[in-house]
């Protein structure tokens, strides 16, 4: 079983790199590596996001023993933006336009797209921390370390939020 997957892994590789010398097939070759780069990001991106949403949900037990409700005013509202930061990740485009699309993706475009969607990491990743700012702060049972942690959260989602709609323009054409 072993030397029949390599042999079709080797033969796939092969057939991968002929593709590339093949005219007009090369360019497509590479766009479509390109757009799956990005996929492969926005994926990413959205595992992590999803993650640190769960760990946010966890502090909600603590928020309900508090009985505050300013601070479960501002748990709803941190919740909401954290719900459109993933839908809006998750419906994010992903760098195709068809053939008769008004705005056309090309090389250079997909290329800044990649580039773009590798800034959004250091995004998700400070999101990450605010989480754990969050979560730190309701293990501790300390509310108003909470309130400052879950505002910082939400200015990071906000954040996120602009750099998602940088990111529409440039797949728009808006942002070139």
């Amino acid at each position: 079983m072993g030397k029949i997957y390599e042999k079709v892994k080797d033969r796939t590789r092969l057939v991968e790199k002929i593709e590339l010398f093949v005219p007009g097939f090369r360019g497509y070759k590479e766009k479509e590596i390109r757009r799956e780069s990005d996929r492969i990001i926005r994926e990413y991106l959205l595992r992590k996001l999803n993650a640190s949403y769960e760990d946010f949900k966890g502090v909600m037990t603590f928020i309900a023993m508090t009985g505050n409700s300013a601070l479960f005013e501002l748990y709803n509202q941190v919740q909401a933006v954290f719900d459109r930061m993933i839908a809006k990740l998750r419906t994010a485009d992903y760098g195709y336009a068809g053939f008769f699309d008004a705005v056309k993706i090309e090389e250079p475009e997909l290329d800044r797209l990649i580039e773009f969607d590798y800034g959004l990491v250091e995004a998700v990743e400070r999101i990450t921390r605010r989480v754990a700012e969050v979560r730190e702060a309701a293990i501790n049972g300390d509310a108003s370390k909470l309130v400052g942690a879950m505002s910082g959260l939400r200015g990071e989602l906000m954040v996120f939020q602009d750099l998602l709609n940088k990111r529409e323009d440039l797949l728009s054409g808006m942002g070139r």
